[in-house]
């Protein structure tokens, strides 16, 4: 029986999008990388991370210091930043199911808790488990299960890049992929997940489902 939703926070849960894109921008045009532009968004969202970094001329070795420098400036742009629509609603109906709530994140515990605080939220969340390791969230997963003694049929995972699905299935974890989110359409069916949303509310359609088949 499914228990705990875990969730993905920027893109899926948060709409940091363009939050993201001018702190991205800021550091690039201090480092001499190439700059997202509404030109070539589309276009990045349909490769790999490592197909982006070639195409923005950032040498892959410096992805986890990109990493660490924009979660360290995100928290300037907390206050910009909103529930993407229907996520609110969705995270209500989910608690009173009697469902526990998660955040896998690599992003910074500080910054999500602040984003949940603002929006009055951060009791709707039971844990935030967070690594600055962009390809870490396999293991995440594998501690938070060990930690509270779950097996992979009792978690449902919702993210929007290639990179989550990988990962749950790495795990033998269910997962939803959402359209809304950082990656296109053409990554998402790559990768294969075990449902794609186009709207929140067939996140709670895909959970009731599962849990009845179970």
């Amino acid at each position: 029986m499914i228990t705990h939703v875990v969730f993905d926070f920027d893109g899926t849960l948060a709409d940091s999008r363009e939050a993201a894109i001018k702190l991205y921008n800021e550091l690039a045009e201090k480092n001499g990388y190439g700059l997202l532009t509404a030109d070539n968004l589309a276009k990045m969202r349909e490769l790999s991370i490592f197909e982006r970094c070639k195409e923005l001329g950032v040498a892959p070795y410096k992805l986890p210091w990109l990493v660490v420098q924009l979660t360290r400036n995100f928290r300037q742009a907390i206050q910009s930043i909103e529930f993407n629509e229907g996520i609110p609603e969705l995270l209500q109906e989910l608690r009173a199911r009697g469902l526990k709530l998660m955040i896998l994140s690599s992003n910074d515990e500080g910054n999500i808790r602040a984003f949940l605080r603002r929006h009055s939220a951060e009791d709707w969340v039971d844990e935030i488990s967070c690594s600055s390791s962009i390809f870490g969230k396999a293991r995440l997963l594998r501690a938070l299960m060990k930690r509270a003694g779950l097996t992979p049929d009792q978690l449902v995972y919702v993210g929007d890049e290639h990179r989550d699905v990988q990962a749950c299935k790495d795990v033998g974890v269910r997962v939803i992929a959402v359209r809304w989110g950082v990656d296109a359409d053409v990554r998402l069916r790559e990768a294969g997940p075990n449902h794609i949303a186009d709207r929140p509310a067939e996140i709670a359609e895909c959970v009731s489902r599962w849990s009845t088949a179970a």
